[in-house]
């Protein structure tokens, strides 16, 4: 157990540190991403919420995305949901219309707010939500780690919602507070 806690945080050491003799990279228009983030998340109540039911899951997201500014990236994840409270559950999709707008440009970690939205499939039965078929809304912050080569470690909070958009029932939707870790690779031209 110790060897693996000291392996890890090895390779957490060598991902954090710059590569000394380069310069260090900063994201630029037409840059390519790919990466996967996964985690864990939990229903909450935000103001405007209605979420009543006690949900938790574990998040795994496959990501793909594109500079258009030295800011702005827009990118599509797939989304997949393991839920083991109030049941198994599954839940999976495209978040295919998202977009980062990164508030730095340079330096070691850059922050960023993100948005997005797509489609979701749910086996999941709570009363918050009474179709098969819903829609998913995220939002959040994060951190992207800038490094010249190799992989970029990222990390996310974000609100997911999921609901029907009105086209059936009570249309409560559910909420959850969603804690996100991965890594990322930006591909340069």
């Amino acid at each position: 157990m110790r060897r693996r806690f000291v392996v890890g945080a090895a390779i957490v050491a060598l991902l954090s540190t710059s590569v000394r003799g380069q310069e260090e990279a900063s994201v630029a228009a037409g840059n390519r991403t790919r990466g996967v983030i996964g985690g864990w998340g939990h229903s909450w109540r935000p103001i405007f919420g209605q979420t009543t039911s006690e949900i938790t899951f574990g998040a795994f997201h496959p990501r793909m995305g594109w500079f258009v500014t030295d800011r702005i990236e827009l990118y599509g994840e797939a989304t997949l949901f393991v839920y083991d409270r109030p049941r198994t559950a599954i839940a999976a999709g495209l978040g295919g219309l998202s977009g980062r707008y990164y508030l730095k440009t340079s330096g070691s970690w850059l922050p960023y707010a993100h948005a997005g939205s797509g489609l979701l499939w749910t086996s999941l039965d709570v009363p918050e939500i009474d179709r098969i078929f819903n829609f998913q809304l995220f939002m959040g912050i994060g951190w992207r780690q800038n490094r010249p080569a190799g992989p970029c470690l990222v990390f996310e909070f974000r609100n997911h919602h999921i609901s029907n958009a009105g086209t059936a029932g009570e249309n409560r939707g559910i909420n959850a507070a969603t804690f996100l870790t991965g890594v990322e690779w930006v591909l340069r031209p």
